[in-house]
């Protein structure tokens, strides 16, 4: 009899589940979204999605011609801006400049931090103090400071949603360096963010993107090792080996073959988060969806022999 009710409780959650997925706001249009990063990959194709499904775009770009190649291609719904989500001036200045185009007793319906950069991938005693500093500056303080600067606009809608890009390195630190550790700094702050802002109809989702083609992939990368490691000591090089560079350009190389150009999957979750009655906390998308399931539930030093 207990294990029927067990099959019986895990099918009811499951149906539940599934059917709330497919509530939805009532009209798009008139809803004021904004988007950092889109300049390229996930930011710019959400913009150009956003835009086609009615929402008034707010596009924040950190270059003349990631703003030009917008507005070049979307309605008159979208309006994009220069922003770099480091600086706490050019926030601000955004801040002012979304106040006026959003329409009076208007708040802001979505957020979404899109904004990031790799940095240096891979051995972390390689990495300098800097090099963590300038990933995170990106990563983790702009989401953190966009916002807390844009929290009362999102109150003002009546049921503002924060959507936060975080990787699948965010949920299990098995490489990256410094990326890895700053997708770990969004989740955690995601989930304290959604916590206290819950009470205020204010609904914080996470993406947790895997195996997906973006810009951030560059072939710099591996020079950017090299650098680093032709800077280390010689006690240093000589503790990683002599094969560390090779090894890990085949890592790279590896990696990037086996990305998957189609960015639909992480966009369609991006907009659940943004027009769904009941969206989700985290959003796991991509190749490795299985895996990590799995490795959730295993014990550490079982996930540590399989990703050393």
């Amino acid at each position: 009899m207990l294990y029927v009710l067990i099959v019986f409780a895990i099918i009811t959650y499951y149906a539940l589940d599934w059917l709330l997925n497919y509530f939805r706001i009532a009209k798009f249009q008139g809803k004021y979204v904004l988007i950092t990063g889109c300049d390229s990959g996930f930011g710019q194709a959400l913009a150009l999605r956003l835009d086609a499904l009615g929402f008034n775009v707010l596009a924040g770009c950190l270059t003349h011609n990631g703003s030009l190649f917008l507005s070049e291609k979307c309605s008159s719904n979208l309006n994009t801006f220069l922003l770099d989500v480091t600086k706490p001036e050019s926030i601000e200045n955004a801040l002012q400049v979304i106040k006026t185009k959003l329409p009076e007793n208007e708040g802001l319906w979505g957020l979404v931090n899109n904004a990031g950069i790799l940095g240096p991938m891979g051995c972390l005693e390689l990495c300098s103090i800097d090099d963590y500093q300038k990933v995170f500056s990106v990563n983790l303080y702009g989401t953190i400071e966009m916002t807390r600067n844009f929290l009362p606009l999102l109150r003002k809608s009546g049921n503002g949603r924060v959507v936060n890009m975080s990787s699948i390195l965010g949920r299990f630190a098995f490489s990256g360096g410094p990326y890895t550790i700053s997708k770990q700094g969004v989740e955690s702050y995601s989930d304290t963010l959604r916590r206290e802002v819950y009470k205020q109809n204010i609904r914080v989702s996470i993406i947790e993107p895997t195996g997906f083609r973006t810009n951030l992939m560059q072939d710099k990368m591996v020079d950017e090792m090299q650098t680093l490691y032709e800077n280390a000591t010689e006690e240093v090089k000589i503790a990683l080996g002599q094969d560390f560079l090779r090894k890990y350009k085949t890592t790279i190389l590896k990696a990037k073959d086996s990305c998957l150009p189609n960015l639909d999957p992480v966009l369609d979750a991006i907009v659940h988060a943004i027009t769904a009655i009941f969206p989700r906390n985290r959003y796991l998308v991509g190749v490795s969806e299985l895996y990590c399931t799995l490795f959730a539930y295993l014990p550490d030093w079982i996930t540590d022999k399989i990703l050393k």
